[in-house]
């Protein structure tokens, strides 16, 4: 492990994580603990934010994908989990991450855990040009894929809506807009069926924003929408 790292220790939520039927249909309690290894010593010397890792942003973008994703294995969650922490927050160079289950045997054990280590290298990124810019695809699962979408100066993502895929996304850095509101940094939406949304960078940067489909990606259901009325973001239920 690297030399310097943030930890999150004890991240408790209740989330719907399982394989068998009477675990699909209900949350139980779920542990997370996370070692990052990143280099702190300019966060050390600059007291900046920016040149380390935001670890209650860290902790609510777990929380987030987690309970979106409603995760059958622990060992597929974890995976994601990495995926995810290493899109977005390129300082990290490994990781660990603890997941356990404290009602998984009923009474047979203390707990059913998995452990993982993993480093950067461990998710070769894929890059694809889009209508919008580009697209880091982080991971494709059977049951999903996590990307990050790069939208242009100038560049939208049009409106549309999907009607097979579930989506979840936060705006992870730049800045966007949805009508004439600004999409606040880090809130997680989730977009579902038959939801028109859009994305316009009106800033002078490209902005990028985490995007989780699940299934994954399926271009035939980009549905783009001509002319129609997006909705407001206090409308969109998180």
């Amino acid at each position: 492990m690297a030399r310097d790292t943030i930890e999150l220790e004890g991240l408790c939520l209740d989330c719907v994580l399982g394989v068998y039927p009477d675990e699909r249909d209900r949350e139980q309690p779920v542990r997370v603990d996370v070692r990052m290894g990143l280099p702190l010593g300019a966060a050390g010397r600059s007291a900046s934010i920016g040149d380390t890792v935001d670890y209650d942003r860290a902790s609510n973008e777990i929380a987030a994908l987690l309970r979106f994703r409603r995760y059958r294995l622990l060992e597929n969650a974890a995976e994601e989990l990495a995926a995810m922490l290493f899109g977005v927050h390129p300082r990290i160079e490994e990781l660990e991450l603890r997941l356990c289950k404290p009602q998984a045997l009923a009474g047979r054990a203390a707990a059913a855990v998995v452990c993982i280590a993993r480093r950067r290298e461990d998710f070769p990124r894929r890059r694809e040009a889009a209508r919008f810019g580009e697209v880091d695809v982080l991971l494709e699962t059977r049951e999903a894929g996590l990307y990050l979408l790069h939208v242009g100066v100038g560049q939208e993502i049009p409106l549309h809506h999907h009607q097979v895929m579930r989506e979840l996304e936060w705006l992870v850095r730049g800045t966007l807009r949805q009508g004439d509101e600004l999409v606040p940094p880090f809130r997680p939406v989730e977009w579902p069926h038959g939801k028109p949304h859009r994305y316009r960078n009106e800033g002078g940067e490209p902005a990028t924003l985490f995007c989780c489909d699940c299934p994954p990606f399926i271009p035939a259901d980009e549905v783009v929408l001509d002319g129609k009325q997006e909705p407001k973001l206090e409308e969109v239920g998180e």
